[in-house]
């Protein structure tokens, strides 16, 4: 290794190539950097929607009012090519049956006619006290605490109450005036008169409060302003017309709902798209401030994607379709980004069900097919990556034994792995690919894309996930030491790489346990492989608490008590006991921390 003048290295980083070339043999590390990487995933299906530019068509004036079919939307189910290389046409997630009615949208012929229009009921003069009253509530609205909602609620009743009083004064006065109407600014230029603006910095407000109640008071706001516009009792002539709801207030309700950890808050979120959908159909004149957009779809997605209710990633992926089938209709402005797609995705990762795996992938797959055909919001992000490789991560192992007939004549078992860390390496392998070629830090492998596909390893349950994942620590460190600071190590990874190599030693075990008769070299490999393994655990051990003492003292690479757990649980299985005591030393010794 020879450092230059120009090398990126510094000398910490110096310090900790040394030790791992010291602490890493070479034999472990025997992997190849393109052996998977020319089979690529390929999705059909869906083709005659898009235009020659990328974009999908527009559907006809005359079409407006026909209903498209809920799966022929944006992301029609897909006829996938395996990155294994195998068709599969069995990926296609059943229908799912919900506990509660899915937000569905049917617009009418007016939906389209009405993109272009807006309100002219509300053109009203805001006067300059409204303007510095609605300034001061913005301001307050922008921070990120406990106390500060309820004080722009207060600011706010207090002016609505102020400003009814003074309708009732004008009234009995025998001004008769019904709205807010220029004149009537003029003569009141110093009334705050509260209008639909207030009102939502009030909502936005709560949206960011840190209460666990701020979603309930969001959504007491946003139905005091439709009581005060819609109802006939209050709304005479249009005297409250300037408190209209708009698409900003529903959006910040549905992103107080998104954000609460009440229970059931996903629900309200999805009621209240369906809400929303129908005060613009039918209360508002179909007035485009009104209608939902896709910030309103994304909160939705949100909130149910994180729920972690039954089946919300099928949900959320409902969602998605429902976007993608209003968007095909003509409402452009419901186009799913990379956040909308990487919400789900994440959701499928967290669900642990069986497939979601590939679920995960059809839509990554989706995601790359759209930006391969312009859709530059849809381009995959290391966000959208990572949720992937998650999903990998979490997915069960599935076996399956072959019997192979050997050349020559004879048998023999071996155990052919459809392994979800093997898929998540060639996928890590794809998006080093692409940066490479891109050159784009959006699409960057981070740290958390290799201690994810290392835990994947992990996770697989077979004899080679320690060797296979000293293969994904190595070329994360090797970009490191190249000067990537965001895939710098941690003891996250270290503990993820431990605990894939005590992995191995379950699994061998395993095999010794199946094997009834077996000769007495193999049982001298077996103990050998066990060995190895334990000492490996050790050395990796012993490595993370070297980097931890190097200059900076960086509190990520300190070991934790799990990590030494681990380490001694293989040393015993393998029966090195005096592995055991240096691990009781060097934990004795102050390297672990509480949990």
């Amino acid at each position: 290794f020879t450092m230059t003048s120009t090398s990126p290295l510094t000398k910490p980083m110096m310090l900790m190539f040394l030790a791992i070339a010291t602490l890493v043999p070479s034999s472990c590390y025997a992997f190849s950097t393109s052996g998977r990487r020319g089979s690529s995933s390929v999705v059909s299906g869906g083709g005659g929607r898009f235009r020659s530019e990328g974009v999908i068509r527009m559907v006809d004036d005359g079409d407006a009012g026909i209903n498209v079919p809920l799966d022929d939307t944006l992301l029609p189910p897909p006829t996938i090519t395996t990155i294994d290389g195998d068709e599969d046409n069995s990926q296609t997630a059943p229908t799912t049956v919900f506990t509660a009615t899915p937000v569905t949208i049917t617009p009418t012929s007016k939906f389209i006619a009405a993109s272009t229009t807006t309100s002219k009921r509300n053109q009203t003069k805001v006067n300059s006290a409204t303007l510095r009253f609605n300034n001061r509530l913005n301001q307050l609205a922008k921070n990120w605490d406990d106390s500060t909602a309820p004080k722009v609620e207060a600011l706010l009743l207090d002016a609505l109450e102020k400003y009814q009083l003074h309708l009732k004064e004008d009234e009995q006065e025998g001004e008769g005036t019904s709205s807010p109407s220029s004149e009537y600014t003029k003569k009141n230029n110093n009334m705050i008169i509260p209008n639909t603006i207030s009102f939502t910095n009030a909502i936005t407000a709560w949206a960011r409060c840190t209460r666990k109640d701020s979603a309930k008071h969001a959504q007491a706001l946003l139905d005091q302003m439709l009581h005060l516009y819609s109802s006939p009792k209050h709304n005479i002539d249009g005297k409250w017309d300037h408190v209209k709801p708009n698409k900003i207030s529903y959006n910040s309700v549905i992103t107080a709902w998104a954000r609460s950890n009440e229970r059931g808050s996903a629900r309200k979120a999805e009621e209240l798209l369906r809400n929303m959908y129908d005060f613009y159909n039918n209360d508002s004149g179909l007035d485009i401030n009104c209608k939902p957009d896709a910030r309103s779809f994304n909160a939705v997605i949100n909130a149910v994607a994180r729920s972690r209710d039954k089946n919300c990633a099928d949900r959320a992926k409902f969602l998605l379709d429902e976007m993608g089938r209003l968007y095909n209709e003509g409402d452009d402005d419901l186009l799913p980004d990379a956040l909308t797609f990487g919400a789900i995705i994440n959701a499928y990762a967290n669900s642990l069900e069986k497939g979601a795996s590939d679920k995960a992938a059809q839509l990554l797959m989706h995601m790359e097919s759209l930006y391969s055909m312009g859709f530059e919001e849809a381009k995959p992000t290391t966000f959208v990556y990572n949720a992937c490789l998650n999903a990998f991560a979490k997915d069960p192992l599935i076996c399956v034994k072959n019997e192979i007939q050997e050349a020559g004549g004879g048998s023999g078992n071996s155990t052919q792995s459809l392994n979800r860390a093997e898929k998540a390496e060639q996928l890590l392998d794809s998006m080093e690919k692409r940066y490479n070629e891109e050159k784009d830090w959006r699409i960057k492998p981070d740290i958390i894309s290799y201690s994810t596909v290392i835990n994947a390893h992990a996770n697989s349950g077979t004899v080679n996930s320690g060797v296979n994942a000293d293969g994904i620590l190595r070329r994360m460190l090797h970009r490191y030491l190249m000067g990537d600071t965001k895939c710098r190590p941690n003891a996250i990874v270290f503990t993820a790489a431990i605990k894939a190599h005590s992995t191995s030693i379950d699994a061998t075990l395993s095999l010794d346990d199946s094997e009834e008769e077996e000769d007495e070299a193999s049982k001298l490999m077996r103990q050998e492989q066990l060995k190895a393994s334990a000492k490996r655990c050790e050395d990796l051990l012993q490595e993370l608490c070297l980097l931890y003492q190097l200059p900076g003292n960086d509190r990520s690479l300190k070991p934790t008590s799990v990590t030494f757990e681990l380490v001694t649980g293989a040393l015993t299985l393998a029966e090195d006991w005096e592995g055991v005591k240096r691990i009781t030393a060097l934990r004795e010794e102050g390297m672990t921390q509480r949990d």
